[in-house]
């Protein structure tokens, strides 16, 4: 069912436009109140007072006269200057709740307007082991991608795979110098050699200069470095496809989307930005001050802050001719192939360029990135591999970034480059051009010829969720003991040992298989819920204890609540399917009955707000406020010993809206296991 706010806003809209007229039709401002006064709040009255010259109370009066809600509330009363209160009917609150319980939605409404929406999360690297750092875009993305999916939303999960870069360059030249090219080697043996390669590269010029050459091999498909490569990235997807078990998320093989899946796509990524932004007129200098196309071939030298080098060598370059840049434009400077765009300035208040193409006719991130989102917004998708995972053409009218804070300037100058070339406009689906193909030019007469409707165009939203950073005891990042990065494969596989010191109610009725099932159910959920309570955007301190805690806001807590609701079914010696197929009433008298049916009725309007501002943490403040609600009606309404048979059975489909819901939130949308026995 809609939630039940939308449900009241389209009624409010409609009764404002009948008291004062289609053009004062303004946001209802429906909000839930203190449950002392009220369920529900508009408070639109006061701001619409001054859009049509009234006093508040008037206006609430006449908005309360032409709004239409016997089905829905007990009378609206107003309050203060023109509050409008709004008390749901018991009645409307059982219907609603029982419809949500048959739908086996819990309630969640899908969407009337589905979009295809790219997320673009987890992206370890080749090479280097998974380390705690990637479990936040990992885990946080998966809740999205799994959210957007069951309300109805197609949803392309792309895992952009770091495999192309400079440091490949330095690894496989290692390699060789090492003699270790035809070696099997483990993650752990090339996280090591990649660590022993960054020192040399560091500490050696003439190596650099030779890494920088190699990654060019590679990047140009040449045989002789891509040999190498290969066996690593092997390595590598046997390494994250064991941790993405581990963690239950959805990504798979047909996710990955490497960045060397672009590469042979960068050299008409460059072409096509020259021609969407090519300089004229007043930029038109820039071009013979900075440098030409045959610049690009020259080769660079110094440590691994070159590219950085470059980009402050083109902006110093350009800001000669153009102090300020007052329409985005690209161009060669200093022989780097950079774009620059209005309003990004360096510290020195120098042009900031974004750069697609180094003078060592190298591509750095930027350029894959760029490339990444052309083609998941433009380029139609004709083979089996550019189709995965759908087997169909698709392009995305959303398309979403989990990485952490520190990347959010990269992506704001990604974003303003993309939507400078106008590729944000969404083409028209390859079945629409293949009908206007067959009715001539695509104009408004060959649309209406062709029976497609006039349409505006679509704009791809493009979006960041940046995330906080996951912090030690001592307030800094997390670390191991020695100082290293946490490995994320032994992170969790501490955890499921921590979880099975836990004494859970009942553990010792449970099998060792059971135990073990458990440990890891709790140790993992303990992580992953840990992480998602969090608002996305804040730094967060890791502790054992607290993960672990089977009291408050805690995965365990909640996977605990799970299994008592389950259990009052066993203890009742009937089934939830069997209570369901008996179609009781619900009979909604006490106040912790009537709170508890409008917790579980608040789940849709959740689920989308999850999906609408990327924040997980809302769905697990909202299960945890349902298990507290639940808390409260099982102490004060007698299940098992109810008054009445009737009442036992009303009770009984409660428990079982209430472990629905929970299943849902936990296991369906936030990836984590629940159990029937703890």
């Amino acid at each position: 069912m809609k939630p039940i706010d939308e449900l009241l806003a389209e009624r409010f809209k409609v009764a404002i436009g009948l008291a004062f007229g289609a053009e004062n039709i303004v946001d209802p401002l429906i909000k839930t109140a203190d449950p002392r006064h009220a369920d529900f709040q508009s408070n639109v009255a006061m701001s619409l007072a001054k859009r049509v010259s009234g006093k508040p109370r008037d206006v609430a009066e006449k908005i309360i006269q032409n709004v239409k809600l016997d089905d829905l509330c007990e009378a609206p009363t107003i309050a203060g200057p023109g509050f409008i209160n709004l008390r749901l009917k018991k009645e409307f609150l059982a219907a609603s709740l029982l419809s949500a319980i048959y739908d086996g939605r819990a309630g969640v409404e899908r969407t009337a307007a589905a979009q295809t929406i790219a997320i673009d999360y987890s992206g370890p690297n080749v090479a280097k082991q998974m380390h705690v750092g990637h479990l936040r875009s990992t885990i946080i993305g998966d809740t999205l991608a799994r959210a957007m999916e069951f309300l109805g939303h197609t949803v392309i999960r792309q895992n952009h795979i770091g495999d192309f870069g400079t440091q490949f360059g330095m690894l496989i030249h290692y390699l060789r110098e090492q003699k270790l090219t035809d070696k099997p080697l483990t993650i752990a043996d090339l996280d090591r050699l990649y660590k022993e390669a960054t020192s040399r590269f560091k500490a050696d010029p003439a190596f650099a200069e030779i890494a920088r050459k190699t990654v060019v091999e590679l990047q140009t498909g040449q045989a002789s470095a891509t040999e190498v490569w290969k066996p690593m990235r092997t390595a590598t997807r046997e390494h994250y496809t064991e941790i993405y078990a581990a963690l239950g998320v959805t990504l798979t093989d047909a996710h990955e989307r490497a960045e060397s899946f672009f590469g042979p796509r960068l050299p008409k990524l460059i072409e096509r930005v020259k021609q969407t932004l090519e300089p004229a007129g007043d930029n038109a200098a820039v071009i013979a001050h900075a440098g030409t196309a045959d610049d690009a071939d020259e080769d660079v030298t110094g440590n691994e802050g070159a590219g950085k080098a470059e980009e402050k060598r083109a902006a110093e370059a350009v800001e000669q001719e153009i102090p300020k840049v007052e329409k985005a434009f690209a161009t060669y400077s200093q022989g780097a192939f950079c774009v620059f765009l209005p309003g990004w300035v360096n510290r020195d208040e120098r042009p900031m360029p974004l750069m697609l193409q180094k003078r060592d006719g190298g591509y750095p991130y930027s350029a894959t990135d760029l490339a990444a989102l052309y083609f998941r917004v433009q380029e139609n998708k004709t083979t089996p591999e550019e189709q995965k995972p759908l087997n169909r053409d698709w392009h995305a009218d959303r398309v979403i970034y989990l990485t952490d804070a520190r990347q959010s300037q990269h992506f704001a100058m990604l974003f303003d480059a993309f939507k400078a070339a106008q590729w944000d406009v969404l083409p028209a689906p390859l079945h629409e051009k293949a009908t206007l193909a067959d009715s001539g030019q695509d104009t408004l007469d060959s649309r209406i010829h062709a029976g497609l409707a006039p349409q505006k165009p679509r704009v791809a939203s493009l979006e960041h969720a940046p995330f906080g950073s996951i912090l030690g005891e001592d307030g800094k990042p997390f670390k191991t003991r020695s100082g290293d990065t946490v490995k994320l494969k032994e992170l969790l596989e501490e955890a499921v040992v921590e979880a099975g010191k836990v004494k859970a109610e009942r553990a010792a009725a449970l099998s060792p298989e059971q135990r073990a099932r458990v440990a890891k159910a709790v140790g993992i959920g303990a992580v992953k819920y840990a992480d998602l309570k969090q608002d996305r955007t804040t730094d967060y301190i890791f502790t054992w204890d607290r993960l672990l805690s089977l009291e408050g806001n805690t995965g365990p807590y909640l996977q605990m609540a799970y299994t008592r609701v389950r259990s009052i079914y066993r203890k009742a010696g009937i089934s939830a399917d069997e209570v369901r197929a008996k179609r009781p009433a619900l009979l909604l008298e006490h106040a912790d009955e009537i709170a508890l049916a409008k917790k579980l009725l608040a789940f849709g309007g959740v689920v989308e707000s999850v999906a609408r501002d990327l924040k997980p943490h809302y769905l697990c403040t909202y299960l945890y406020e349902l298990a507290g609600a639940f808390s409260r009606f099982f102490e004060s309404c007698p299940v098992l010993r109810a008054e009445s048979e009737a009442l036992k059975m009303s009770r009984l489909l409660l428990c079982d809206a209430v472990a629905t819901t929970m299943r849902i939130g936990l296991t369906d949308l936030l990836g984590i296991e629940t159990l029937e026995e703890m």
